[in-house]
């Protein structure tokens, strides 16, 4: 979400005639879009934001914005009194003024789509159908700082998609924090991936992140009907444990998710799951844990981003019951888990043919989103943007490697 909002803010500065540039010295503007999901991310910015102070000495006419999450939680007169050379605050609620900010600072501008892909390959390019988050999970600051559930129209998600597949786009990436909790009057999540996937010159969809709460027999009859819907999903679980799973307020038990990752294979067989887990939430005992560990093979997860509990929310009680050198010991038997079962889940894959979409000539991604390397280079010309089918023939490391199927 961070990264879709980072090229939408970028767009901003190209319609007005500004470029991209890695070189800070070089910059006439910098925007720091924060992330506060976890502390570390809070933190990280408030330093690199220290450090801008010496970038607004050398440039006392450059112009600096500090928007997003963390911009949001702790607000423009805090930031404007800790770094008075701070010239603009946008918090993440308000996000789509930042047009008018800009515009402020720098005039009007061309009024022209100048959206830009900055963070994936390009020919893949997010596009955000919502904002904010209805749900109280306990470890969660998104509703706080993004606000409640709000659901774009469907004509703009089809235009936004539209615009991105005739800047060449071949894959678009639905955004929202709970993606499939999108409804607009009749049409529900279902109907929008049937109308994006309809989008001419489209290749692949892919969405994300999807609550194991929104899913209905519309969405499982489409995913299994329309190949063009990429066969992975990153579903989070955040726990294996049901006393854990209850605690955040998530709404599901452990039975429950296994028993909807088992009707997205049904769905559409071979698809991949990857997760979230947190560790060390407050009540976790050990059993608790060894719960979540046994999660990993059962639930047969390609790939998992494991964190440590950071606390984000003002609530009793919850605090963490055991040391950081603990939590840091279960993290790593997680990670050393889900790395274990990666490699099996991969080397499963050996044998099969696997439909590739080409980021460069000879790599790229399959539609269960696993990166995939051609080893053979005497099948003619590949192009990036071409959907191509791929023999399995080996893993190096993380990755696929096999031959072109004429």
């Amino acid at each position: 979400m961070n990264e879709a909002d980072s090229e939408l803010i970028a767009a901003s500065f190209l319609k007005r005639g500004f470029e991209l540039t890695a070189e800070l010295k070089a910059a006439d503007a910098v925007v720091v879009n924060t992330c506060t999901v976890r502390q570390r991310a809070e933190d990280k910015a408030i330093s690199q934001i220290g450090r801008l102070r010496v970038w607004k000495e050398k440039h006392p006419e450059g112009k600096l914005f500090i928007v997003g999450c963390a911009a949001q939680k702790l607000g423009g007169k805090y930031l404007k009194n800790r770094f008075p050379f701070v010239d603009e605050v946008v918090g993440a609620k308000s996000i789509d003024s930042m047009d008018e900010v800009v515009e402020l600072s720098f005039g009007k501008g061309r009024g022209t789509h100048a959206t830009r892909t900055i963070f994936n390959s390009p020919i893949s390019a997010f596009v955000t159908i919502m904002r904010g988050c209805s749900l109280k999970c306990s470890y969660c600051i998104v509703p706080a700082v993004r606000g409640p559930a709000e659901f774009l129209p469907v004509e703009t998600i089809l235009e936004d998609a539209a615009a991105r597949i005739k800047g060449g786009a071949k894959e678009i990436i639905l955004l929202g924090q709970t993606v499939n909790a999108w409804r607009r009057g009749k049409t529900g999540f279902a109907g929008l991936l049937e109308k994006v996937a309809a989008l001419p010159g489209l290749e692949r969809l892919r969405f994300m992140s999807p609550h194991p709460l929104y899913f209905d027999a519309d969405f499982f009859s489409v995913y299994g009907d329309n190949p063009k819907i990429a066969r992975h999903m990153h579903l989070p679980a955040q726990s294996g444990s049901d006393k854990i799973l209850k605690g955040m307020r998530r709404g599901y038990t452990r039975a429950q998710y296994l028993d909807l990752v088992s009707k997205i294979r049904k769905a559409a067989p071979g698809s991949a799951v990857s997760t979230d887990f947190i560790v060390g939430y407050p009540g976790e005992t050990e059993a608790d844990f060894r719960e979540t560990l046994s999660m990993v093979g059962e639930s047969g997860i390609s790939f998992a981003y494991c964190f440590k509990y950071s606390k984000r929310l003002e609530e009793p009680g919850l605090a963490p019951d055991i040391g950081e050198p603990e939590i840091e010991e279960r993290l790593e038997r997680l990670l050393a888990e889900v790395k274990k079962n990666s490699g099996d889940i991969l080397n499963e894959r050996i044998g099969r043919i696997e439909e590739v979409l080409l980021e460069s000539e000879d790599h790229g991604r399959t539609s269960a989103n696993f990166v995939a390397r051609l080893e053979q280079t005497d099948a003619g010309p590949r192009k990036p943007g071409s959907l191509v089918r791929m023999e399995i023939t080996g893993v190096r490391k993380n990755t696929l490697r096999g031959k072109l199927i004429p």
